[in-house]
């Protein structure tokens, strides 16, 4: 909640208020876990020590035209990771999880910061799982720094679904891994106007067959919010009953419950407060009535895309 980039920021801490206010009004405020503190050694498996030093270092400088570091951005985001690790950590004991982390994490790569991010929190989580994980990132921004930490692994397979061409030069089909990760590094470039017929369909024919045959023990998902068609920041169109049948694919195809959910992007704070709801809603079979339900359909050749996008990664993957 301290986290702040500057007055006017999307990434604030209304964020996070809204959700809290949102979850105790549908009675799903409980079962809350505090955050176990994590070390310093636990990021070097994702971050190199120079980005760590230039973290703790600080300053008042812009990394980005939207992300700022501040003398107090180390502390802060190390309490993020620490979310995420002990939302892992409980799913790994089976119950399934959702970590509102604050600043996200999935731009941040081994050596850079930016796209409000700062140390990804994902990746951190993962690494130290030390268990053979699925990582799906749903955010409408391409997960560059966690593809990026884990594309030359097979022991964690990153698959993203993304606005294509929106983020940075990345996210594109044709980035599979390299050694032994090649084929472990999954993207699925969907165009704007897209909602929940390409999202579904890219789910159901591509993201659940492929992990059904890498068969992990751990389902993370970087759930970011920003593909609402309520978001201001992006130009998806998936409803919040749209958002929530995506994690449930992912949520009924988790091993005894262990998957967490990880916050990353998501900026209209009532639509991303009703999905997070939503998703925790799952945990105990209760439904949530949306207020940002409208069916936009699909405004755009994002089926088309699906398919040829299936027919590529069909190469690698007997889907």
């Amino acid at each position: 909640m301290e986290h702040t980039q500057w007055a006017d920021h999307p990434e604030s801490p209304l964020r996070l208020k809204t959700m809290k206010k949102k979850l105790e009004k549908e009675d799903l405020w409980h079962d809350v876990i505090e955050p176990e503190p994590i070390t310093e050694d636990m990021l070097y498996g994702v971050h190199t020590k120079a980005h760590i030093e230039k973290l703790k270092k600080g300053g008042n400088y812009p990394i980005d035209p939207d992300t700022f570091l501040h003398d107090d951005t180390y502390g802060l985001a190390m309490l993020s990771a620490s979310v995420a690790v002990t939302a892992v950590r409980s799913a790994l004991k089976g119950h399934p999880t959702i970590g509102l982390t604050r600043p996200p994490g999935h731009h941040a790569g081994r050596d850079h910061m930016g796209g409000f991010c700062y140390i990804n929190n994902v990746a951190v989580a993962v690494d130290n799982a030390k268990t053979r994980t699925a990582i799906v990132d749903i955010d409408v921004h391409h997960c560059n720094g966690t593809e990026e930490i884990f594309y030359s692994r097979d022991d964690v397979m990153v698959i993203s679904i993304h606005e294509a061409n929106f983020y940075w030069n990345s996210g594109y089909l044709e980035n599979t891994g390299e050694g032994k990760g090649k084929n472990f590094n999954i993207n699925i470039p969907i165009p704007a106007g897209s909602g929940n017929r390409s999202y579904l369909m890219a789910m159901d024919e591509i993201i659940v067959p492929v992990i059904r045959r890498y068969d992990p023990e751990l389902i993370v998902v970087s759930l970011g919010v920003d593909g609402h068609y309520c978001d201001p920041n992006s130009h998806m169109l998936l409803n919040t009953q749209g958002y929530i049948e995506l994690c449930r694919r992912l949520f009924d195809i988790a091993k005894d419950g262990k998957i967490a959910f990880i916050l990353e992007g998501g900026y209209h704070l009532r639509a991303t407060a009703e999905v997070v709801a939503g998703v925790v809603g799952m945990f105990s079979n209760k439904e949530i009535k949306p207020e940002y339900g409208e069916d936009k359909g699909d405004q755009s050749n994002g089926p088309r895309e699906v398919r040829k996008d299936k027919e590529y990664i069909a190469r690698a993957w007997d889907i």
